[in-house]
C-alpha cells in the first residue's frame, strides 16, 4: 500500500509502499478516504514523540471504511463508515496511508450527513474545541483569539450553539465566515490591538495562537475571576493575575468522537476545508503548515 512516510526523524517524507498493517486484539483495519492535517504531524516529524518506530507513517487524523476487526472488537464490523485517530507512533503507525489501524477506542462511527473527507478534518481539532467549549462552561460572553483556524471554527459553532455570545478575532476578508460560523461580533486583529477592540469584558477567553506576553496583553478584556485558557500553553508557572487561567491539555476519546458526530448530524456544526490534496501532494502540504503558508484545514484525500 501507498503510504507518506519518514525514515527518521528530521527526514523530508514521502510517498513509499509498505506491506498493509495487521489489527491486533482490539483494534480496526481501516481503508482511508482522507486523512486530516495538523501542525502536530510535523511536529512528529520534528521530533516530538520519542519513542517513534521507522519507517514512521505520518498522520493522525482520518476517516474511511472498515476494512475487517481484530479479536473481541465489538463495535464496529466490515464496511461500517468511521473517523477518528489512527496514530501510533512506537509503531510507526499513522493515517496517511491507503490502510490504516486504529484502536477501537479511538474511533466512532462517522457523521452521516458530511462525506468522509470531510470527517477525516474533524477528530483532533474537533475534540480540542469541544473539551474547550466544556471548560468554559456557561460563561455569558466568550473571547476567541486565532478563530480562523481549525479548532478555532469548531469552538465558535460549539459555543454559538450552546447560547454563548461570541467574540472572534479575524481579519476583514475572513469576518464574513465567522458571522456565519455563529461569531456575534468580529474583531480585526490587524486594525489594532484586540484590548482596545473588546468592550464590555468577557467571562472567557480561549487563546489559540498568543505568547505569554501576548496572553497578558489580552487580560484587561476578561471579567475579574473570568476564564483563560491556553492550549499552546501560554500560561506561566505561576499563572495571571485576577482570572482562572490554565493551559489545556486536549484529551481524546470515542465518546466525544460521537457527541461531535451528533452535532455536526444537527446542523450545528460546519467542517471548514481550507485545501485538498492527494497523497502524493502531502509531504509539500506539511512543508506549507510548518511554514505558515496553510490556507485553513488541509484534507488529504486517499
Amino acid at each position: 500500500m501507498r503510504a507518506v512516510t519518514i525514515a527518521g526523524f528530521g527526514a523530508v517524507p514521502e510517498v513509499t509502499e509498505r506491506p498493509v498493517p495487521e489489527p491486533d486484539r482490539g483494534e480496526v483495519l481501516v481503508r482511508m478516504t482522507a486523512a486530516g492535517l495538523n501542525p502536530f504531524d510535523w511536529k512528529v516529524i520534528d521530533g516530538a514523540i520519542k519513542d517513534a518506530a521507522f519507517p514512521l507513517t505520518v498522520g493522525t487524523d482520518g476517516a474511511g471504511t472498515v476494512e475487517r476487526v481484530g479479536a473481541d472488537v465489538t463495535g464496529f464490523q466490515p464496511g461500517d463508515p468511521v473517523f477518528g485517530q489512527f496514530s501510533r507512533a512506537k509503531d510507526g503507525r499513522g493515517s496517511y496511508a491507503e490502510l490504516a489501524v486504529a484502536s477501537e477506542g479511538a474511533i466512532a462511527v462517522a457523521p452521516r450527513t458530511v462525506a468522509l473527507s470531510e470527517s477525516a478534518a474533524v477528530p483532533t481539532a474537533g475534540m480540542t474545541a469541544l473539551n474547550l467549549v466544556d471548560r468554559v462552561g456557561d460563561a455569558g460572553r466568550l473571547l476567541v483569539v486565532g478563530a480562523t483556524g481549525g479548532v478555532g471554527t469548531f469552538v465558535t459553532q460549539l459555543a454559538s450553539a450552546r447560547g454563548i455570545t461570541v467574540i472572534a478575532t479575524a481579519s476583514e476578508e475572513k469576518a464574513d465566515l465567522m458571522r456565519a460560523l455563529g461569531a456575534t461580533e468580529v474583531v480585526d486583529h490587524h486594525a489594532g490591538p484586540i484590548a482596545e477592540q473588546v468592550d464590555p469584558q468577557v467571562d472567557a477567553l480561549i487563546d489559540l495562537v498568543s505568547d505569554t506576553e501576548g496572553l497578558r496583553g489580552l487580560l484587561p478584556v476578561v471579567r475579574p475571576g473570568g476564564v483563560v485558557l491556553s492550549p499552546v500553553f501560554a500560561v506561566p508557572e505561576e499563572g495571571l493575575p485576577g482570572v482562572d487561567a490554565a493551559n489545556f491539555s486536549n484529551a481524546a476519546s470515542a465518546g466525544l468522537l460521537e457527541r461531535l458526530a451528533r452535532e455536526i448530524d444537527a446542523g450545528h456544526v460546519r467542517v471548514v476545508i481550507g485545501d485538498t490534496v492527494t497523497l502524493s501532494q502531502a509531504p509539500d502540504a506539511l512543508a506549507r503548515s510548518r511554514a505558515g503558508r496553510a490556507r485553513g484545514k488541509t484534507v488529504i484525500v486517499i
